[in-house]
C-alpha cells in the first residue's frame, strides 16, 4: 500500500513508543505488589471476619450459660434460706415433717453444689472464649490496618501512573493529528495482530518489531519499493519503516 510519506510513516514509531510505555503502564499498574498483598489480606481479613463471628457467637452463646447458672444459683439459695428459716424458727414440730425438711435443704445443697460447679465451668470457658475473641479481634485489626497501608501506596502509584498516562495519551493524540487515519487503522490492526507492537523500524538490515534480520532478496524487495509504500515484515508481519542506518 503505497501514498504514505516516509515522515509519515516515522511518526508510526513514535506512536508505538508512546503505545509500549502505556502498556508496560498498565503492567506495572496491575503486577504491583501492593495489589497482590491487598488480595491476600482481603481473603484474610474474610476469614477473620467469620470467625470473629464466631467466637462472638461462642461468648454470647457462654455468658448466657453463666447468667443461667447464676439465676439457677440465686433460686436454689432463696428455697434454702427460706427452708433454713423455718427450720431455725422451730415452726415445724412434726418428726416426719422436719425430717422432710431437712432432707430437702441437703437436696438443695447438693443441687446447688453442682450448679455452681456448671457456674465455675461456664466461668473458665467464658474466659477462654473471650481470650479467643480478643485474640482474632486483635488479628483482624492489624489485618484491616496492613490492608489500607497498602491501599495508601497502591493509591499513590496509581496517582502516578494515571498522571504519566495522562501525559502520554495527549502527546499520543497530537501525534495523530500528523497520521492519517488510514495509517492509523493499519497501525491498529497489526498492534492487535501481534501482541502490542504493530510496527517495528528497519534497521541495519534487521526488524526492530521482532529483532530478527531480513534476508537478502527481503533487503532487495525493501530498497527497490517506493519511499511511500506502506511495507511489512516478512519474518513477523509487523509493519516495517525504513529509517536511517
Amino acid at each position: 500500500m503505497s501514498g504514505f510519506a516516509p515522515q509519515e510513516q516515522r511518526r508510526l514509531l513514535d506512536l508505538q513508543e508512546v503505545d509500549s510505555r502505556t502498556d508496560v503502564l498498565d503492567q506495572q499498574w496491575r503486577a504491583h505488589p501492593a495489589v497482590h498483598a491487598i488480595h491476600e489480606l482481603s481473603e484474610r481479613s474474610a476469614t477473620l471476619e467469620d470467625e470473629k463471628a464466631a467466637a462472638e457467637q461462642a461468648v454470647q452463646d457462654t455468658r448466657g450459660r453463666v447468667r443461667s447458672a447464676e439465676r439457677e444459683a440465686e433460686d436454689i439459695r432463696a428455697r434454702q434460706a427460706k427452708d433454713q428459716k423455718r427450720l431455725d424458727a422451730g415452726s415445724v414440730s412434726s418428726p416426719r415433717e422436719l425430717e422432710s425438711l431437712q432432707h430437702e435443704i441437703a437436696t438443695l445443697q447438693t443441687k446447688l453444689d453442682d450448679v455452681e460447679t456448671i457456674e465455675l465451668e461456664a466461668m473458665e470457658e467464658l474466659d477462654s472464649v473471650e481470650a479467643t475473641l480478643a485474640g482474632v479481634a486483635a488479628s483482624l485489626a492489624a489485618v484491616i490496618g496492613d490492608r489500607g497501608r497498602h491501599e495508601q501506596e497502591l493509591s499513590e502509584a496509581r496517582s502516578a501512573i494515571d498522571a504519566e498516562r495522562e501525559a502520554l495519551a495527549a502527546d499520543r493524540a497530537q501525534m495523530l493529528d500528523d497520521i492519517s487515519p488510514e495509517l492509523v487503522a493499519q497501525y491498529e490492526r497489526a498492534r492487535k495482530q501481534h501482541g502490542g507492537v504493530g510496527v517495528g523500524a528497519l534497521r541495519h538490515g534487521r526488524c526492530e518489531g521482532c529483532r530478527l534480520s531480513l534476508t537478502p532478496a527481503d533487503l532487495s524487495r525493501v530498497h527497490a519499493a517506493p519511499e511511500d509504500e506502506l511495507l511489512r515484515c516478512e519474518e513477523c508481519g509487523r509493519l516495517l519503516v525504513r529509517v536511517e542506518d
